[in-house]
């Protein structure tokens, strides 16, 4: 009789079982410790380019916020005439910016009516914006506040008055407008034929708290007798206004020479919080030189 260690069966089982046998304790470890080390790194690279990308998300952001808010700005500030700044501090702006401007072609009733010719008309007119007239006398303008109420008349016989002082108005009726009580706006000055009048809007810009996120400062923009609304956000302690005199340098306020005012610039720093993870807040920092091309 044959051992059972003998048998060709009883050998392969054993081979086979060997051939099964699993990993051991030291292995297993190893591969833990591979694998962990494999997704620290994978989960701090995946953190790293998280945080960049929310990091460029707010500063595009802030950037946006600021240019817009600047070149809003911008575009009120540049066609401000010589005189035509109020108030310059370093917080508060007020400014005079013309709506349209024409000449006087026709004057009756004792100078205190007066037909003239803008482009436009009075359809060219934010009405409910308006805020004075000025008279322009030799080089210099003179504002005087009022509403569009107070001196707009009929324009029924404008056009063909103006006609009569040889202003052409073929194809161009709806240019010719009268203004009423020249006097009474105009108290200390006579208007005459040929004097150039502007009907002008007051806005002010002022840098303060912000209503929607009081930890930063905000623009508003308030025009004449209208409410106040902030239209950006997120600035820090240095955002101001400076000023700049003909042949002067910039300063951030100015009580006198007003008149000679003759450059705005906008300073803004924005401060957006730090993203998720980030270490440090997103700050950007923008300066705009505005030139006032009326001025001279």
């Amino acid at each position: 009789m044959v051992g059972a260690q003998n048998r060709p069966g009883v050998r392969v089982v054993r081979e086979a079982r060997a051939e099964r046998s699993g990993f051991t304790l030291v292995e297993t470890l190893i591969a833990l410790v591979l694998s962990s080390f494999m997704i620290v790194l994978v989960s701090h690279t995946f953190l790293v380019q998280n945080e960049f990308y929310a990091t460029q998300t707010l500063r595009a952001g802030a950037q946006d916020n600021v240019r817009s808010a600047t070149e809003l700005l911008a575009s009120e500030i540049r066609d401000v005439a010589a005189g035509g700044v109020v108030v310059a501090g370093a917080r508060t702006l007020t400014i005079r910016s013309p709506m349209t401007v024409g000449i006087l072609c026709d004057i009756n009733g004792s100078s205190n009516n007066g037909d003239v010719m803008t482009q436009g008309g009075e359809a060219a007119v934010e009405t409910d914006e308006v805020a004075g007239l000025a008279l322009r006398i030799g080089s210099t303008w003179s504002f005087v506040n009022a509403t569009w109420g107070s001196v707009n008349g009929s324009d029924a016989t404008s056009a063909r008055n103006c006609f009569s002082n040889g202003a052409d108005t073929v194809g161009a009726r709806d240019d010719f407008h009268r203004l009423t009580n020249l006097n009474t706006v105009f108290s200390e000055l006579t208007p005459t034929q040929g004097d150039a009048v502007m009907v002008f809007r007051e806005t002010t810009f002022t840098i303060r708290q912000s209503q929607l996120d009081p930890t930063t400062l905000a623009l508003y923009r308030q025009p004449y007798s209208g409410n106040a609304v902030e239209f950006a956000t997120g600035m820090d302690t240095t955002a101001q206004f400076q000023f700049r005199t003909i042949g002067g340098s910039f300063v951030d306020s100015l009580t006198s020479e007003l008149s000679n005012v003759d450059a705005v610039r906008i300073v803004v720093e924005t401060l957006e919080p730090a993203p998720t993870g980030g270490a440090d807040d997103v700050r950007f920092g923008w300066s705009v030189t505005v030139p006032l091309r009326s001025v001279r």
